[in-house]
C-alpha cells in the first residue's frame, strides 16, 4: 500500500477544509419525569433508533439484526454500518455524529477541575475509577439540547429524522421527550493556518473515549497519548476519503509519526459506562477514558488534526457522543 508522511499545516488544513455537514439543534422538552444515567447520550442513541428505522429503512424497520438491503438502505449506512461491505476489512466510518447534552459536572472534572459528588472516585489501575450511578431527573416541562450531525450527503436524512421525532418524540425511561425547537443547517470546517501555533497545548476528552489496541482498551496513559494523536489523523482521514475524495483523489495510508512532541502531563480517569440495550436484550460495556492530556513541542503538525477532532470525534461510537474532545490553549486552561 502507498504511503505519505504526514502533511504539513497548509497542506493538512487544505485537507480537512473539504469537510462539511449538516446539523440539527434539537431543542427537547421533557413530558413526564424522565429518568436518564449520568451520560445521556447511549440512552438518547437508543431513542433515536427506534425512530430513526422506521423513517429511514428501506424495509420499514422489518430485518431485525441483519439488514437486507445494506447498500441502499439509509438507516444502516447512516446509523449501523461499521464495517466494508462483506464485513471484512477496516471500519467504515459512520457519518452520523451524535452531540449528546452534556452535563457541565463532567466538563468541569475532564477539564482539571475536582471530583465532587455524586461524582465519585474508585481504586482501579493503570487508571482511578470516575463513577456516577446516580440518575437524572428531568420534571415535566424541563428541556435539555442535542445535536445531530451527519457528514456530507448523509444530512440529506436529517429532515426526515426530525420529522420523526417532531410526531413521535423519543421514548426513555418514565416518560418522553418530545420536540420543542429545532435550528441549523449546513456548515463547512474553516481550519486557519496557525501564524504561531502554541509550544503547549492540552486536550480534555469531555465524553468517554474508546481507544482500542490488539489487546482490548487502551488504558495506559502513555499509550493513550499517542493513539489519540494517531487517531485524530487516521479518523480524519478516513472521513475524507469515504465522504468527500474521489476513487483518483483518495489519500494514501499514512503513517502517524510526531517526533517533535512529547506528551509532558495528563489527569485522566477509567469511566465506568455501562448501556442496555435492549434491541440485543443484554449489557454491554463502553467503558471510556476522560480527563486531559497535554503535549508540548512542535505541535504544528498534529494541530488541525486535533481541530477536525473536536467536530468529528475521536475513537469508537461517536454516534453515541463518544469521544468528544476540547483543545485548550495554556491561556484559557480552568483552574486545577
Amino acid at each position: 500500500m502507498p504511503e505519505m508522511p504526514v502533511p504539513d499545516a497548509a497542506a493538512a488544513v487544505a485537507l480537512l477544509n473539504r469537510i462539511w455537514w449538516q446539523e440539527r439543534w434539537l431543542e427537547l422538552e421533557s413530558e413526564g419525569s424522565v429518568d436518564l444515567p449520568a451520560y445521556t447520550g447511549t440512552t438518547l442513541r437508543g431513542a433515536l433508533g427506534a425512530v430513526m428505522r422506521p423513517e429511514l429503512c428501506e424495509r420499514g424497520g422489518q430485518c431485525g439484526e441483519q439488514c437486507e438491503l445494506p447498500a441502499r438502505c439509509r438507516f444502516y449506512t447512516l446509523f449501523e454500518q461499521s464495517r466494508a461491505q462483506g464485513g471484512k476489512g477496516s471500519n467504515t466510518p459512520k457519518p452520523f455524529i451524535l452531540e449528546a447534552p452534556l452535563g457541565e459536572s463532567l466538563r468541569t472534572i475532564a477539564h482539571g477541575g475536582s471530583v465532587e459528588p455524586p461524582w465519585e472516585l474508585l481504586p482501579g489501575q493503570p487508571l482511578p475509577i470516575l463513577a456516577n450511578d446516580c440518575r437524572l431527573g428531568a420534571q415535566p416541562g424541563g428541556r435539555m439540547a442535542l445535536c445531530l450531525r451527519a457528514l456530507g450527503s448523509a444530512g440529506a436524512a436529517l429532515n426526515g429524522v426530525v420529522e420523526g421525532i417532531r410526531r413521535r418524540g423519543l421514548d426513555v425511561s418514565g416518560g418522553r421527550l418530545r420536540l420543542a425547537a429545532v435550528q441549523g443547517g449546513r456548515q463547512s470546517l474553516a481550519i486557519p493556518v496557525p501564524d504561531v501555533p502554541p509550544r503547549r497545548l492540552r486536550v480534555a476528552l469531555v465524553t468517554p473515549t474508546i481507544l482500542k489496541a490488539d489487546d482490548g482498551y487502551v488504558l495506559d496513559p502513555v499509550v493513550l497519548g499517542r493513539k489519540l494523536l494517531d487517531q485524530a489523523l487516521v479518523r480524519a482521514v478516513s472521513v475524507l476519503n469515504t465522504f468527500f475524495l474521489r476513487d483518483g483523489d483518495r489519500i494514501p495510508f499514512i503513517r502517524p509519526e510526531w517526533p517533535g512532541i512529547f506528551m509532558t502531563g495528563h489527569r485522566l480517569f477509567h469511566y465506568r459506562l455501562r448501556r442496555r440495550s435492549y434491541r440485543q436484550g443484554r449489557w454491554m460495556e463502553f467503558d471510556g477514558v476522560v480527563g486531559w492530556i497535554e503535549w508540548e513541542g512542535d505541535l504544528t503538525p498534529a494541530l488541525p488534526w486535533l481541530r477536525a477532532a473536536e467536530l468529528l470525534h475521536i475513537g469508537q461510537k461517536a454516534t453515541f457522543g463518544l469521544g468528544k474532545v476540547e483543545i485548550v490553549t495554556p491561556d484559557s486552561q480552568p483552574p486545577e
